[in-house]
Order: C-alpha cells, then sequence, then structure tokens
C-alpha cells in the first residue's frame, strides 16, 4: 500500500471518531484537506516545486502519524526578551492560558477551547489563508492536526510586547503536524515570534500549517528561527491573507536542521496592502535548506518586498523558488525580488529560480538571483591592512547575512542572532 493510502486510512479514522463538540466546520475542513491530499499525492523530484528536494523518503521513513514516542527536550532561547511567552510541546500549548492573564484584546488558546467556548469565528478564518490544492504538505497538516493555537487580536488593539512560542519539547520519531492560526483583526497590531531550539541528534519530523489573517489596516510582524538538529525535519507551510491596508512582514531564519523546506505564501487581497517577505539560510554538512515563496498580487495599489540570502558549504545544497504573480486588474503593482547565495565550497550546491508573472500593464516589478564566492577584491583589501585570511572571510560573511537579521526590530532577538551567526560562521571562516 503506497504511503499516501497508509496516512489517509489514518487520517479518516481519526476523522470518524472526532467528537461533537470539536466543531463541524473543524471537520468538514480536515476532510476537504484530506481529500486534496489524496488528489495531490506527496511529491516527487518530477514536480517542478520539489524537483531539488527529495521530501517523499522522509516521510516513508515515518510511516505513522502517531507522534507518542519519546520527546526531545532542546534548547532554548528568548527566554530573557521582553515578551509574553508560551512553550508547545509537539506544537501544540503545553497548558490552558488563564482568564485575565493576557492583555486586554488578546486570547492565546488551543483551537479546541476556541471552538467551544465560540470566541471568534473560527470557520470563517480557517478557510481564507489556506488553499488545500495548492501543496501537499499543507493539505496532510491541516487534515492530520487534532488541535492547534489560535493567536487572536481585537479590533482596534496594539498588543506592545512580542507574542513569544517557544517550541521547547518534539518528539523524536512520528509525524508532528501542528497547526497554527494567527487573526489579527481591523486596526490591529501584533508582533509573533517563533523558535524552535536545537534537537541535538533527535530525529524529529515536523509538519506544519500556519494560517495568519491581517484584517483592513492591521499589521502583523512574524519571526520564525529555526534551529534543530541536523537530523530534524521541518516543512513550513505559512499562508497569509491581507485585507486592505493591512502590513504584514515574515523573516524567516534557517540556522540548522537537516531538510527544511519553507513554503511561504502570501495574498495580499485589498487594496494598499504592504507585504514584506525576508529570509537568511546557513546550510552546511549534509543539510538542505528549500524556500519556495508565492506573492499573490490580486489587487491594485499594492507592495511587496522580498529578500532571501544564503551561505552554503560542504555538501550542503540551497534552494530557492520565489514566484510573483500579478493579476490582470492589479495594476499599479510595486514588486521587488531579491536572492543571494554565497557557496564556499566546490561540493556545495545552490539552485535559485525568481519567476515573474504578469498579466497588468502598469506596474513596477523586478527580481534577480546571484550566487557566488566570497569577493576576491574585498578580501585582499582587508588582508592588505592587516586582517587574517579567517578574520577576514568572518567579517564578509556576517556583513553578508546581517542585512537580513538587521530587519529583526526586536532588540534582544536581534543580538541574539549577531551572536549565533558570529558563532556559527566563526567555525564555517575557519
Amino acid at each position: 500500500m503506497q504511503i499516501e493510502s497508509r496516512l489517509l486510512v489514518e487520517i479518516r479514522d481519526r476523522l470518524a471518531r472526532l467528537d461533537a463538540n470539536s466543531g463541524n466546520g473543524w471537520a468538514n475542513g480536515r476532510e476537504e484537506a484530506a481529500g486534496a491530499f489524496e488528489s495531490l499525492g506527496l511529491p516527487s523530484t518530477r514536480s517542478e516545486a520539489y524537483k531539488y528536494t527529495q521530501m517523499t523518503k522522509r516521510v516513508k521513513d515515518v510511516l505513522s502519524l502517531d507522534n507518542a514516542g519519546t520527546l526531545i527536550d532542546t534548547t532554548s532561547a528568548f527566554t530573557d526578551v521582553p515578551g509574553i511567552h508560551f512553550s508547545t510541546v509537539n506544537g501544540l500549548l503545553t497548558e490552558s492560558v488563564a482568564a485575565g492573564s493576557l492583555p486586554k484584546g488578546l486570547t492565546v488558546s488551543s483551537l479546541s477551547e476556541a471552538y467551544a467556548e465560540n470566541r471568534i469565528a473560527l470557520d470563517d478564518h480557517l478557510a481564507r489563508a489556506f488553499d488545500p490544492d495548492r501543496d501537499a504538505f499543507s493539505s496532510l497538516a491541516a487534515a492530520s492536526a487534532e488541535d492547534g493555537i489560535l493567536i487572536h487580536v481585537a479590533a482596534g488593539v496594539s498588543i506592545a510586547q512580542p507574542v513569544i512560542l517557544h517550541h521547547d519539547r518534539v518528539a523524536n520519531s512520528g509525524l508532528v503536524q501542528p497547526r497554527l492560526l494567527v487573526v489579527a483583526e481591523g486596526d490591529s497590531s501584533i508582533k509573533v515570534i517563533e523558535h524552535f531550539g536545537d534537537s541535538g541528534s533527535g530525529s524529529a519530523f515536523e509538519n506544519r500549517i500556519v494560517e495568519m489573517i491581517s484584517a483592513t489596516g492591521a499589521s502583523v510582524d512574524h519571526l520564525v528561527v529555526y534551529e534543530r538538529g541536523r537530523e530534524a525535519t521541518f516543512v513550513n507551510g505559512l499562508h497569509v491573507y491581507q485585507e486592505e491596508r493591512s502590513h504584514f512582514a515574515t523573516n524567516t531564519i534557517t540556522l540548522g536542521g537537516g531538510m527544511v523546506r519553507n513554503n511561504l505564501h502570501f495574498l495580499p487581497d485589498g487594496e494598499e496592502c504592504e507585504t514584506h517577505l525576508n529570509g537568511l539560510y546557513i546550510a552546511k554538512g549534509s543539510m538542505h535548506v528549500d524556500n519556495h515563496t508565492f506573492v499573490d498580487h490580486a489587487k491594485p495599489n499594492c507592495e511587496s518586498n522580498e529578500l532571501f540570502k544564503g551561505i552554503v558549504t560542504d555538501k550542503a545544497v540551497g534552494v530557492f523558488n520565489g514566484k510573483i504573480l500579478v493579476r490582470q486588474d492589479a495594476q499599479k503593482i510595486n514588486a521587488y525580488q531579491s536572492s543571494k547565495s554565497i557557496l564556499l565550497d566546490r561540493a556545495a550546491s545552490i539552485y535559485a529560480k525568481p519567476e515573474l508573472e504578469i498579466y497588468a500593464d502598469d506596474v513596477k516589478c523586478s527580481h534577480g538571483a546571484t550566487t557566488g564566492e566570497l569577493d576576491d577584491d574585498a578580501l585582499f583589501y582587508l588582508r592588505a591592512r592587516g586582517i587574517r585570511p579567517e578574520a577576514a572571510k568572518l567579517m564578509l560573511l556576517e556583513a553578508f547575512a546581517r542585512d537580513v537579521v538587521d530587519l529583526v526590530d526586536v532588540d534582544a532577538v536581534k543580538d541574539y542572532l549577531y551572536s549565533r551567526l558570529h558563532s556559527i560562521l566563526t567555525e564555517t571562516a575557519s
């Protein structure tokens, strides 16, 4: 029996046992996602989107949705950062949030609790950002997730401190498939920071779906720092829906993992939306990091900016595929995309494919991808001033990577990332 069939049998068995209190919309959405996964199947390298990334074998090695294995305690970061902190086990909150413990207008709970208490119109929000026919892994996660996390900000409320999710404990085997929903109502604002700590030699496989809604005039800033161990697999499906005059920014920083795939989808579905998507990855050893982005400009008078940078050494592989779609009625779009990568070893590989698909005629769009070694002239300039070769190389690598880290607007988090970059790149430059 194919792996897809085995997973679907398990999914539908669990769906048949859903409690009536789980919510009809939740069950229906899971069933729709299961149907989409059955139709799509797991992608192979024959699929253009997964041409350079073999994910199917990783799933076959798991064979089950069961994640009841031994839990890995991972390293923590950002614990001293001023903010509203939560810990997770397998992507779920470790405990219920006491009423009145959060700033007024902010709700953080499990999705099941939110359904039971009818806190917000969950069915409407869960259906807005995510298209189940777009990606098999997100469909699999949406069909499998039996619970999740809700972060909700009421209209007109600005949450001053960031909400920080510490994904501290994860199963060492099995397929962990959490779900996260972030809803920022009209004219609200929030920062969400997620940290995936080092899992050592653990072979965690996390396939998650994240849906974020930025309503009219709302602002959402999102940061993911991924530092799992070299045996870990991570598929990160982010789906963003924006209404008019909204702002959304995400920064995906990958410093660990064995196989990492970031699927980042954005739909600015109103005029005067602003979308920023940035990323940095450092791949060494046998790491494989694949960043796939898609910005669907559906309405006029919007702006998107995209910057991804990678440093690849040893036998590691880096992949970037970024697509910008401008629909026929989406006039006066400003869309910019840039991918820049540095290769430090002849055995390392980078594949870059920037794409523009434009059906409107009054737009300003550009894209570009550069891949190369460190600049010999810059190295010579530094060495001519008495700087040792390793130190000169480190200076150039840190300067290259800091362009992305500088976009983080929480100083304590930025300082942590500067320190981690220095540590990782010192080893790389030696």
